[in-house]
């Protein structure tokens, strides 16, 4: 355990006993465990099959117990009783279930729900859990769930619906009624496929509904997420949409473009790329070119991709924008210039819908072809959500492009607590940082410790560590003293367009 979180009892005069401390300097994880123990906000349990080996502060506070009370204890101790401990160990521990929801005890003879994400046989016989309140299960009382629905969904500026596992509408906010021109009376308690003409989303393609509301011309698109519990689904239809005199308002210029406005960006030829450079911070040599795509609105100027990525997401386009990306990029970077046998290697971001959904290996095989560039050039940065999609969705396709010889990373590393496991079974060579992670780095410390944890995880494991955000020499300094040598950010140059990144590269060298 970390000495930080064995405070001295002023109460009883003296520290407590000397804590249990695991060894697990065997394995490569040794350093990850137990530095990232007190790094995540999340109760965290490092656990045999039998015995609690280690825990966090927070999951100290949240199961309230004290530390000595979990450590080398039986794991058993902390559910309510043998049989719900035998059901939780085969969940997480036989069969491998990654999250869901747990019921502990508390002391007093008291339970809480928890949310949990599981991590099962990071090592023979040792397994991560971490846990956070299931806030949902809390305010939702299992008898009287339907009067505490509807004031959740009213909370929500975005128009929503919820939908019970009996196809029954449960509740659907203030926006959502606006939406679809409809009297709460008239939707909410009534089944679905009466008083909506809703088609669900096809097996395996994008999770987009469609809402044949009798106001509106086209179709509302709404995007289908799982429910608080199994077979419950919400419905969550585009912000600002009105039904005044019957028709649907425009969004203004600032709001978020629609599936439309998508569509004609690609037919109008309004989509480019730019290019930001990723530098070796300790040679100053280029190592690569990450592509940004950009809209070219002809009234609103260069839209950045994160202001209409939520709207191509919920209309399905992200495959088809990432596959135009992809080509684009591939095209631009084989008129790169080459320095000493060397040529720039381009990065291109990779979403999870584009994985799952959208062709990825053969998009990537067709880039390459047309452009005639290297596989070892081209390095794809993937959504950190691969690590927690479904391994065998995910897993055939990771290992077809590492066939093809394209390098691959995770992106934004940091934002979240990720699978370890998954680091070591997929070919991954790469992390990022999160770059508003990096950004913090020399301001907060517990930024400082989480770069460091990071890269002390990520070097047994064979993975490289890359730094986005970077501002400032500082934060240059203290990454290069990590050996975290390749960085990006305004330090090292703002996203150019693509003829201004081609001359940028021309008296440069490459590594």
């Amino acid at each position: 355990m970390l000495p930080s979180m064995i405070p001295f009892d002023p109460l009883r005069g003296k520290p407590p006993e000397e804590p249990f401390v695991p060894d697990l300097s065997e394995g490569a994880e040794t350093g990850v465990y137990l530095a990232l123990l007190e790094l995540i906000d999340e109760g965290l349990i490092i656990t045999g099959d039998e015995t609690i080996i280690d825990v966090n502060s927070a999951a100290c506070r949240l199961l309230e117990r004290e530390y000595r009370e979990l450590a080398n204890r039986p794991l058993a101790d902390i559910f309510p009783d043998e049989r719900a401990f035998l059901e939780a160990r085969a969940r997480l521990l036989i069969q491998g279930e990654m999250r869901g929801s747990l019921r502990v005890a508390l002391p007093g003879g008291r339970h809480r729900d928890f949310r949990f994400v599981a991590a099962a046989r990071l090592r023979p016989g040792i397994h991560a859990l971490i846990l956070s309140p299931d806030l949902l299960a809390e305010t939702r009382p299992e008898d009287d769930g339907d009067r505490v629905w509807p004031r959740l969904a009213a909370a929500l500026a975005q128009p929503v619906i919820v939908v019970d596992d009996q196809r029954r509408v449960s509740a659907a906010n203030a926006a959502a009624l606006e939406s679809l021109g409809m009297r709460r009376d008239a939707l909410i308690g009534q089944p679905v496929e009466d008083c909506l003409k809703l088609d669900w989303p096809s097996a395996g393609g994008a999770p987009i509904a469609r809402i044949h509301a009798t106001r509106h011309d086209e179709p509302l698109q709404a995007r289908v997420l799982d429910g608080p519990r199994p077979g419950w689904h919400l419905l969550v239809l585009p912000a600002g949409v009105s039904t005044q005199a019957g028709t649907v308002a425009a969004p203004a210029a600032s709001s978020p473009p629609t599936r439309r406005s998508n569509q004609l960006a690609i037919l109008n030829d309004q989509l480019e790329l730019h290019f930001q450079p990723l530098v070796n911070a300790r040679t100053g040599a280029i190592h690569s070119g990450e592509a940004l795509l950009r809209w070219h609105h002809p009234v609103n100027g260069v839209i950045p991709f994160r202001r209409f990525a939520h709207a191509a997401r919920d209309d399905g386009r992200l495959p088809e924008l990432g596959g135009w990306a992809l080509r684009a990029a591939c095209r631009a970077a084989q008129a790169w210039p080459s320095t000493q046998g060397r040529s720039p290697s381009v990065t291109v971001n990779i979403a999870i819908e584009q994985i799952l959904h959208g062709a990825l290996v053969q998009q990537v095989t067709t880039a390459l072809s047309e452009s005639g560039i290297e596989p070892q050039r081209l390095e794809l940065d993937l959504d950190e959500q691969v690590l927690v999609a479904a391994e065998d969705e995910v897993a055939p396709i990771l290992h077809a492009l590492a066939a093809l010889g394209v390098r691959l990373a995770i992106d934004d590393f940091g934002h979240g607590l990720s699978t370890i496991r998954r680091l070591k079974r997929y070919p991954i060579q790469a992390l990022k940082l999160d770059p508003e992670l990096v950004r913090q780095v020399g301001r907060l410390d517990e930024s400082d410790a989480v770069v460091e944890s990071i890269v002390c995880m990520a070097r047994p494991l064979g993975l490289k560590v890359l730094a986005r955000g970077v501002e400032d020499e500082a934060q240059q300094a203290f990454l290069l003293a990590l050996e975290c040598d390749l960085q990006q950010g305004p330090l090292f140059g703002p996203p150019m367009t693509a003829p201004d990144f081609g001359s940028f590269l021309s008296d440069q060298l490459f590594c």
